[in-house]
């Protein structure tokens, strides 16, 4: 797998140095130079920003790579996945699978909900479908992440219906660099954090402007403040019921543990006891009976009618309802529960990317390629459930994406056109799960994508975007412990958005038509037992077509004042997992069943928003409410099969709701430094909105509505959690820092997991940044910093994390390192 040797980033990093040097002597040279001649005029001639689909819908938020105080927020949040980078965001929480990777969960949607891209293309969305596997971006090399957290479906489809995340870099660019070369160096490391080297070079040759990157990161294993499995996992009162001997199966088997009880024989339960046993020997006169068969346990002698030679039972009590007791006798942990430490939370990735532009008049042509590498430990173990091994197993993953990238630029010389913008991506992904050493499944994708956008200006109030957008992905995989057969995916669309102006108003109109075709191949894949083996056969080829639009009014009736409300209705057909899934999931430690006659779920949402920018102050709200029609979630049967429960893909009316909160001041002095605070809250929730108390099992409608509320609860389970928090940033000169303090709330929106969901409580999470840089030339400059997360040494365990009951988040890390910039 580790096809990027690791002395190439050695031989990177020296390039890098070597060139920061010599770029420094010229930079001395030309200091020198200017001092001995007279300076000629130097006219600065600035460039429009190209018109394009992404700017014309609203509601987005970027995080920018950059030294200023107001705009180095992605320098300060940068982390291992693109969750935990986001997560900071009032509205967005990282949905994690594990330390290693995580992926952005906005207003409590992810996975297939959230479209995640670089430079505007789709990256590999099988993450969406497993979410252990990785997501092939990396926020050490982004130039900013923009993220919009409503629906952007009628841009980029079903996939956007929750929201969507663009990765910005530099590997196609559009216009020519300053310089002949330019970059950054980075190295880092420290106490339980990776070690990291990143490097980046940027240049130019002519009307060509090219790029390079890479990095490699690595940890052996993350330290956590208590034991890996949570308290819970060990809490009688929580997996058993003295009265019935009932076991919670669901929380032993997400804690990975063995119950182990036995029964007591509850004597005052009996009126009536055999006169024999209550003579002086009566306990040698039992012993003597079991022995030689007259009777098979004790409970044979206790009676509830008398008969003859039965006498009143001395220890009787009237009002006992239960025949016998049970105690406990044991909490076996099934997989490890290390004290310290994260068992199987090692990680080592690698990438590298180049990218090359031809940049003219009229625009700009370029192709590039990246590569990257994964090779990662998940904190879950596969148990008696493995047609690959029969013993405990942890689950590792080891990946590889290589893509080919494509963009094409024209501005023609008609004055209502103002570009015509061509993409295309072309994506290779292997991603292989492995028990221990042993192959167990893979999941791979291959995906072409091409975008075409037609964006235009006819009047100074107006402009647009017409697009086609055109995607074809096939699925493979091979092994005996698959869950979903290969599949073919064909979607095409075209779309438009239109964005006036007049005075105080402004209006955003955006639809799209597409079309979406699921076929799936079943030779050589073994069906599970379970819903979709009675209906996959019949059902391998599945067409769906999807309407979107939305409308969006912006009002500013005073200079500092804005108000917004935004109404869009969005369709998202269901992913192949929900439809041909029929087997073990072991990512997930689920047995996955999918159903073919699923429908298009429908998204329908009302966001109304205010924001205020008045002497310093920042104030933004937002209240949204979404319902969804055809929701699409995995449901408990109540079943247990190879030690994994059942879970079936269905279909409910849901309803999400939440309000975010946020105020931002800045004060300057010029003795003391630019000082911003920050206080933020944010709230969700997810419910079903009909919670039948019982239902006629003949009405099959009713009945599915009763079941969900049954077992799955009130609000849907895995839910985020409310939290609020504040923050100061601080620059002066050369120094910067940064404070944060978030607290999460225990969750008390509890769903079910059959059983009803366990709080783990709430947390707080300190984190501190510290920077300082300095100039060593005109051109050059370098950066040493101190990136310090989770400074109280918290146990998280959050709510909406799959494996939060085997896996906290790590516990206190400090990061230290050094930027170099040429």
């Amino acid at each position: 797998m580790n096809i990027i040797p690791h002395h190439f980033f050695q031989t990177a990093l020296s390039v890098s140095v070597l060139a920061a040097f010599s770029v420094s002597a010229a930079a001395q040279d030309e200091v020198a130079s200017a001092q001995e001649h007279d300076l000629t005029t130097v006219h600065v001639q600035g460039k429009r920003r190209d018109l394009n689909a992404e700017q014309l819908l609203g509601g987005r938020e970027t995080l920018y790579d950059e030294d200023d105080l107001l705009s180095s927020d992605l320098k300060r949040r940068r982390s291992v996945s693109l969750g935990q980078t986001l997560e900071q965001i009032s509205g967005v929480q990282n949905n994690s699978f594990g330390t290693n990777n995580g992926l952005p969960q906005i207003r409590s949607l992810s996975g297939p909900r959230v479209y995640i891209s670089e430079n505007g293309l789709a990256v590999s969305d099988i993450a969406s479908i497993s979410g252990n596997l990785p997501t092939a971006v990396n926020p050490f090399l982004a130039d900013k992440i923009t993220v919009r957290k409503s629906s952007a479906a009628v841009l980029y489809g079903g996939s956007a219906v929750g929201g969507a995340v663009d990765v910005h870099t530099n590997l196609i660019t559009d216009t020519l660099p300053d310089k002949p070369i330019a970059g950054k160096l980075e190295v880092s490391g420290g106490y339980n954090t990776p070690t990291l080297e990143v490097f980046r070079l940027d240049g130019k040759a002519g009307n060509f402007a090219w790029h390079l990157d890479g990095s490699n990161s690595k940890i052996s294993e993350y330290k956590i403040p208590g034991n890996s499995k949570a308290a819970v996992c060990h809490d009688a009162d929580s997996l058993f019921n003295p009265q019935t001997g009932g076991v919670d199966s669901t929380l032993a088997q997400s804690c990975q543990v063995n119950v182990r009880s036995e029964s007591v024989l509850n004597r005052a339960y009996f009126p009536y006891v055999h006169g024999r046993y209550l003579e002086s020997d009566g306990e040698a006169w039992l012993k003597q009976w079991l022995d030689d068969g007259y009777i098979d346990s004790v409970q044979d002698i206790y009676k509830k009618t008398r008969y003859y030679g039965y006498a009143d039972n001395p220890l009787y009590r009237a009002g006992e309802t239960h025949e016998k007791s049970y105690q406990l006798t044991g909490i076996e942990d099934i997989s490890p529960n290390p004290k310290g430490k994260l068992t199987n939370s090692h990680a080592h990735n690698q990438s590298v990317s180049a990218g090359v532009s031809y940049i003219a008049d009229k625009g700009h042509l370029g192709v590039g390629v990246s590569r990257h590498l994964f090779d990662y430990g998940v904190p879950g173990f596969a148990y008696l459930a493995s047609n690959t091994r029969q013993d405990l197993a942890p689950i590792n993953i080891q990946a590889d994406q290589t893509r080919w990238i494509a963009e094409g630029l024209y501005r023609p010389a008609v004055s209502w056109l103002e570009n015509v913008k061509v993409q295309s991506a072309y994506t290779d992904t292997d991603n292989a799960e492995y028990l221990g050493d042993h192959f167990a499944n893979s999941l791979n994708s291959s995906t072409r994508q091409v975008r075409l956008e037609l964006n235009h200006r006819p009047a100074s109030f107006w402009r647009g975007t017409l697009g086609i957008d055109a995607r074809r992905r096939h699925i493979n995989g091979k092994g005996n412990d698959r869950f979903i057969p290969d599949s073919d995916t064909h979607e095409h669309a075209v779309f438009a958005v239109e964005r006036l102006k007049w005075k105080q108003l402004e209006g955003e109109l955006g639809w799209r038509f597409g079309k979406v075709r699921h076929q799936t191949d079943l030779t050589g894949y073994t069906i599970g037992r379970g819903l979709n083996e009675g209906y996959i056969h019949d059902m391998k080829d599945r067409r769906y077509t999807l309407h979107s639009g939305q409308a969006a009014l912006t009002w500013q009736p005073w200079q500092p004042l804005r108000l917004n409300t935004r109404y869009s209705r969005s369709e998202r057909a269901p992913e192949v997992n929900e439809i041909f899934a029929s087997n073990r999931h072991f990512a997930i430690l689920t047995n996955e069943q999918g159903d073919p006659r699923l429908s298009p779920e429908q998204a329908a949402t009302w966001e109304f928003g205010g924001d205020v920018d008045w002497h310093n102050h920042r104030f933004h709200a937002a209240y949204y409410q979404t319902k969804f029609n055809n929701y699409l979630y995995l449901g408990h049967t109540g079943i247990v099969r190879d030690n994994m429960p059942v879970k079936e893909w269905r279909q409910s009316g849901t309803k999400i709701n939440g309000l975010e909160l946020e105020w931002k001041y800045l004060w300057q002095n010029s003795r003391l430094g630019d000082w911003e605070t920050r206080i933020f809250a944010d709230l969700v929730k997810n419910s079903p909105i009909s919670q039948p108390q019982s239902a006629d099992p003949t009405d099959a409608e009713a009945w599915k509505q009763y079941l969900r509320y049954k077992h799955d609860g009130a609000y849907m389970p895995n839910m985020p959690t409310s939290r609020y928090g504040v923050g100061l940033n601080w620059q002066k000169n050369q120094w910067q820092a940064a404070l944060s303090l978030t607290r999460y709330q225990a969750q008390k929106r509890l769903g079910r997991n059959i059983n009803p969901e366990i709080s783990f409580g709430g947390y707080n999470v300190w984190d501190f940044y510290l920077s300082r840089s300095h100039k060593l030339s005109q051109n050059s400059s370098a950066e040493y910093f101190l990136d310090a997360r989770n400074l109280g040494n918290a146990e998280i365990r959050p709510h909406n994390a799959i494996l939060k009951h085997l896996a906290p988040q790590p516990g206190r890390n400090i990061r230290i390192g050094a930027r170099l910039t040429f």
